[in-house]
Formats: C-alpha cells, sequence, structure tokens
C-alpha cells in the first residue's frame, strides 16, 4: 500500500481484517499517517487543549462507508452531529439565508427563499416540476445516458440564475471547483437522474425528500475530532504502517512475477501494489511504467486551497448559536472578490466546541480559478482573510490565535467524462502494469466516504490481484 491517507490505511486495515493471511505492509511518505486529516489544539490558552479539527471536520452521513467503519471500529459512541443545521451565503454584500428545504443548493420551496436573492421569473420556474423548457418537438436537451456538467444539468432545469447564486457556491464549494466544469455522475448523480426522470427536476427531488426523515444528521464526526478515524485505523495496523517511507520507485521482473517497491532506505516485494495517492504523485511513479498511464494520471488538475482557524474573544464577535456558518459566491470581479469561499461557526456547529470566552471561526479559501492564495506569504494571507471577516461578519478586532494551513493540489476537479477516463486508467494499468491498483480521491470523489469507499474497494481488486 502506497500512501498512508484515509484510503491508504482503509485499504490495508480491511486486507489485514478481511484476509489476515495476507502480509500488508502500508508506506507513507510523511511522519505521520492521515494525510489531511489533523486535529490539535490551538494556541489560546483558554481553549485548555480544545481539540479542532485542521482539515475536513465531519462526513456525510446519507453514504454508509465512513459511518459503517467508525461502529466497526468502536467509535460509533463517540460520534457526534451538528447542533446547527442553518446556513447562510454572502452575495451582493450581504448574508442570505440558504434556502430550506435544498438539495445541494437546488431550493425545493420557492416560498422560502428571502425576496430578492433569485428573480421573480427564478421564483415561478422553483414552483413547477423542473422540466427543461423545450420548444415543441424537440428532443430531450439532458438526453437519457452519459454524463453532463452539474451546470448544464441544473442551468436547463431551473435556470443560470439559481444555478449561480444557490447552486455553484456549495457544490463548486465542495472540491474548490466551478461547477459548470464539473461531472454531475461524480459530483451530483441525484440531481441527474431526477432531472432525466419524465417527472422533472425539481419534482424527482421533492418525493425524494419526502420520504426522508427531516430530523436525521446529515453530518457526522468524532467528538475529538477526524484524526481520531486515523488513530484508530493505525493502531489495528501497528507495524504494517511505516510511517517516514516515501516510496521512490516501482519494478517488475528480477526472475519474480511480484512487485519491488523501492523507499529510500529499504525495498520491499509484493504481488500486488495499491496507489492510495493522488493522481500527480501517483503520475510520477506510474509513467517510467507506463508512458500512457503516467500521461493520463498527471492530466488531471487539482485545485489548491487553504484552511485558517481564527479565534477570538466572545465579546468582540458574537456569532448565530443556529447558524453553521457561510459559503461565499462568485463575484462579478475576481481581483475584488473575497478570497474566502466558506466560514464556518465551529461552536455553534459543534456544541462540544462551543466556549463561555471565545468564538472560533474555521476559514476556507482558494479555487481552481483562483491561485491568489498561493502568492501570498502567510502573513499576507491571514491579513487578506481577516479583512474578509471584517467586511462579512464585522469582526476589527485582532485575534487571539490563528492557526494556518495549506494544501497544495489537494483536491482533484472531477470533469465530464471523468468515469469514462477511470475506465481508461484501469485497463492501461491492467494491460502493461499488472497488479498495480490506483485507489484514492481520484476514482470517486474527495470526501471521506469517497476515500474509505475507495479503500474498501481497492483491497477486495488487490486479492484478485495478488492470487493472479
Amino acid at each position: 500500500m502506497v500512501g498512508g491517507g484515509i484510503t491508504g490505511l482503509t485499504a490495508g486495515y480491511r486486507l489485514a481484517v478481511d484476509h489476515p493471511e495476507i502480509d500488508v505492509t502500508v508506506l507513507e511518505a510523511a511522519d505521520r499517517a492521515g494525510g489531511h486529516l489533523r486535529t490539535g489544539p490551538l494556541d489560546d490558552p483558554v481553549l485548555d487543549g480544545l481539540p479542532v479539527d485542521a482539515g475536513a471536520d465531519a462526513f456525510l452521513v446519507r453514504v454508509p462507508w465512513a459511518r459503517d467503519l467508525c461502529e466497526e471500529l468502536g467509535l460509533g459512541d463517540e460520534l457526534v452531529s451538528p447542533s446547527a443545521r442553518r446556513a447562510s451565503l454572502w452575495l451582493d454584500g450581504a448574508l442570505w439565508p440558504i434556502p430550506s428545504p435544498n438539495v445541494l443548493g437546488v431550493p425545493l420551496d420557492p416560498g422560502a427563499i428571502a425576496p430578492g436573492l433569485v428573480e421573480p421569473a427564478d421564483l415561478e420556474r422553483l414552483a413547477g416540476d423542473g422540466l427543461p423548457d423545450l420548444p415543441p418537438g424537440a428532443a430531450p436537451p439532458l438526453g437519457t445516458t452519459g454524463d453532463m456538467s452539474v451546470g448544464a444539468v441544473v442551468r436547463a432545469c431551473v435556470g443560470d440564475r439559481v444555478f449561480e447564486r444557490l447552486v455553484d457556491p456549495l457544490l463548486g464549494g465542495i472540491n474548490a471547483g466551478r461547477a459548470d466544469d464539473l461531472s454531475c455522475t461524480v459530483m451530483a448523480p441525484q440531481l441527474l437522474a431526477a432531472a432525466r426522470s419524465s417527472d422533472g427536476l425539481l419534482a424527482g427531488l421533492r418525493r425524494s425528500m419526502a420520504a426522508a426523515d427531516p430530523t436525521a444528521p446529515v453530518f457526522n464526526s468524532p467528538a475529538a475530532g477526524m484524526e481520531r478515524l486515523v488513530e484508530a485505523l493505525a493502531s489495528a495496523l501497528g507495524s504494517r504502517l511505516h510511517t517516514g517511507s516515501p516510496v521512490t520507485g516501482l519494478s517488475r521482473g528480477d526472475g519474480t512475477a511480484g512487485w519491488t517497491v523501492a523507499t529510500e532506505s529499504d525495498t520491499h516485494h509484493a504481488d500486488a501494489v495499491v496507489l492510495a495517492v493522488p493522481a500527480h504523485v501517483a503520475a510520477t511513479l506510474v509513467a517510467p511504467l507506463s508512458d500512457a498511464a503516467g500521461d493520463l494520471l498527471a492530466g488531471w488538475r487539482h485545485a489548491s486551497v487553504a484552511l485558517a482557524t481564527f479565534v477570538f474573544d466572545r465579546a468582540d464577535l458574537e456569532v448565530p448559536a443556529d447558524q453553521s456558518g457561510f459559503l461565499v459566491g462568485r463575484g462579478p470581479d475576481r481581483e475584488t472578490s473575497p478570497l474566502m469561499t466558506a466560514c464556518s461557526f465551529a461552536g455553534s456547529k459543534w456544541a462540544h466546541l462551543d466556549h463561555p470566552e471565545r468564538t472560533v471561526l474555521r476559514v476556507s479559501c482558494g479555487r481552481i480559478d483562483d491561485g491568489r492564495p498561493a502568492g501570498l506569504t502567510d502573513d499576507d494571507l491571514i491579513a487578506a482573510l481577516r479583512a474578509d471577516l471584517a467586511t462579512t461578519l464585522g469582526v476589527e478586532a485582532p485575534p487571539t490565535t490563528v492557526r494556518l494551513g495549506r494544501f497544495p493540489d489537494s483536491l482533484v476537479q472531477f470533469p465530464v467524462g471523468h468515469v469514462d477516463r477511470i475506465s481508461e486508467l484501469d485497463g492501461l494499468l491492467a494491460d502493461a502494469t499488472p497488479g498495480l491498483l490506483m485507489a484514492g480521491t481520484v476514482r470517486t470523489g474527495v470526501g471521506i466516504p469517497a476515500c474509505i469507499r475507495s479503500g474498501t474497494e481497492a483491497a477486495e481488486l488487490a486479492v484478485v490481484a495478488a492470487s493472479i
């Protein structure tokens, strides 16, 4: 296993537990496992060591992968869900409530939309079934099969303004991308299915929403932070996990049918190898073995993002207790738009992070089409985000402490046709490098459940590959 992030840890764990007869080794380049999942205290003595995530702080519950793994690891009783379920959008220099109910930003009740957020014509369309506008006799614009962009689907069914003001800030923000460019099959398959139904996008989503429990939690997280999951997996793997072991090369041959995995200080032999690393990292290892597969892996674009945690004295900043935070829509002029893409009110979102003397904010920035954060020094980036907070929340006082994390080339983008590209990659690897498998965010998504799913599936494929 090359890579000790959540995907590689899951794959190694699944092999160790489900196939104890197989020798498993997980090689992680960094001195700690878990990749971008980090939790730790902030440099504020008043917070008394309160653990706050420095990366992802939750996972989706509606898909089973992460929740089931937590239960299996004995973490089920440690899971908590957000105490605040409402959020806002920063648009046109003001905070607007995100309409509820909605599905991935698509509002299902036009009466819940604040006056002025969209136009009257948009409200009229949102009151309907969400069928695309078609001239008589025209072919369905969305087709019946194949992939489309999120933007093409949503624009056709509910219009440009609803997409740009409500859907793109949410779906584009998930992986710091442009929803006009993102695969609907990967990012929002429920939107594509509903839009292609004879009932229409809105009718299909309303029907699905009616069958769901509105009180069920949307997100979960261990109360001690997401690194708790990393610790549990690492503990289960024990000596099978090798940190500080960057892989420098892969090779086959030398009279064996298996693989030789070279690190800076050692070599390992394996019947199958799972690459649980970002696509651009895998490309450097695969290219010497297959030019075509290496080029394909190198072709995926990645967004660079940063996450700053600000702590303010509560006397200087009080945020709504019923709000989890806000998203920031794209402005008409990127250079004058806020750097931030989202602001999470940690103490409102999570009851265990609510502190009587401090307000904790987690502020994200960076998009695939906005490289401004990467061009700033840490001090300048923090200053720019403080200015954004002054604009959006009115806080002028200095924070008591700040923690900044940068994640260069961390969020893979999923273009239209992504699933076909993955199939092509798998075929190239099967032909040129049998026993070498690609796992991780590039396959099915950047979320924690998607990574756990990828690791689980890679483990089963590795068993098959090792037996051939």
